[in-house]
């Protein structure tokens, strides 16, 4: 999968990534650092082939299928385990209760108490006061289990990571892609109002609620990295590698404005089929965003694989994947405005970046060039939501 650049670690089993991180003496944290810089999983088998190793010797309590964990409330039984990584574990849960279906978050405790107690009082944040956003995932409880700290969220669906590697190419049509930008544009706009960063966009955080019942309706969620701006720490490394603010790398000021950055990234990629900035390491990185000026002279796009576009122009009249032109003059400036809304997600200055309400104003959102296309069937939830 070109979107899939770390196989040397997928490819290995378990025993074997382990016997590696023992005898290289790696430890956790750098597991950690491993996994969010190149957004590789870690899977359930890793964690617990090393559960008596020292990847995992501070932690004592593996969460499985069948588990029952207490909260002063309620009682959750586990059903499946849907999701892990260098943060602990998601699981599918019956909430005894109320019968309820919801994911619970269990935490490892390999990390300070501080930590969860952070994203319990961000996801608090979110919620006081309204019932919380459409577009942000609904927060329910947080407690502790065993010493680890758990959060419990409503049940959702598959997420963008998932739902591009089901379609061809791994790609989405432009009328896809809108409704999903404008979601995420309005959540980014309610962490402003809340004095929120997010600080770990990806399309493994965009989840749907339901794709079948209710396609292209899109969530926001992890914020495990979040944090109010004014106690953003300069030079604080956050965000996951390919999705990563130029101003991030450098150590500059984090704002709000580096999670437009990760959604132009994201907008990019789920048109593209593959990381918008392709890169081995931060360095390489840099040089790609830094002398890339694609952004603002069409330059050539890095890509694992061939295809037949050889800059952003390209994009404006043909195929990406099959190289045929355009016919419809609809079509064609569709792209246009959408490279357009691009080129101001992606400003390398941070100050003259899109913010949220530039992204829901810019015409490719609004459609104003479309209204006698025909080509608005599809764009349901670019429509403004008053929550």
């Amino acid at each position: 999968s070109p979107r899939k650049e770390m196989t040397i670690f997928r490819s290995l089993p378990a025993p074997c990534l382990i016997s590696a991180f023992r005898s290289l003496n790696i430890c956790w944290s750098t597991l950690v650092f491993l996994q969010q810089t190149f957004e590789f999983k870690i899977s359930s088998d890793l964690l617990d082939e090393g559960s008596d190793q020292s990847l995992d010797m501070q932690s004592n309590y593996k969460v499985k299928v069948g588990d029952c964990l207490t909260s002063p409330s309620s009682s959750y039984r586990v059903k499946k385990i849907i999701g892990s990584g260098a943060y602990g574990k998601v699981t599918l849960c019956q909430k005894a209760s109320n019968n309820q279906m919801v994911a619970l978050k269990v935490l490892t405790n390999l990390y300070d108490d501080d930590v969860g107690q952070k994203e319990a009082r961000i996801l608090q944040m979110l919620q006081e006061g309204d019932s919380g956003h459409d577009n942000i995932v609904q927060y329910m409880d947080s407690f502790q289990y065993e010493g680890h700290h758990c959060h419990e969220f409503e049940k959702l669906d598959i997420d963008m990571n998932d739902f591009l590697e089901s379609r061809p190419h791994m790609t989405l049509q432009l009328t896809e892609i809108r409704p999903i930008i404008a979601q995420m544009a309005r959540a980014l706009q309610y962490l402003k109002t809340k004095g929120i960063v997010h600080c770990d966009l990806k399309p493994a955080n965009i989840m749907m609620t339901d794709h079948i019942q209710q396609p292209l309706h899109v969530k926001l969620i992890d914020f495990g990295l979040a944090c109010p701006v004014g106690e953003a720490v300069h030079g604080t490394l956050v965000q996951t590698f390919y999705y990563r603010a130029p101003e991030v790398q450098v150590g500059g000021a984090i704002t709000e404005a580096i999670d437009i950055w990760s959604v132009g990234c994201i907008a990019a990629e789920m048109f593209l089929g593959t990381y918008l900035f392709s890169a081995i390491d931060q360095y390489d990185l840099m040089r790609h965003v830094g002398t890339s000026q694609w952004i603002y002279r069409s330059r050539l796009i890095q890509r694992p694989f061939p295809l037949t576009i050889a800059s952003l122009d390209d994009i404006y009249e043909n195929d990406p994947f099959s190289g045929e032109r355009m016919t419809s003059p609809a079509e064609n400036q569709d792209r246009r405005l959408f490279v357009d809304l691009l080129k101001h997600m992606l400003d390398l200055d941070p100050v003259s970046r899109y913010t949220p309400e530039d992204i829901l104003n810019h015409p490719f959102i609004t459609m104003s060039h479309l209204q006698h296309s025909g080509m608005l069937c599809c764009d349901f939830y670019t429509e403004q939501n008053p929550t």
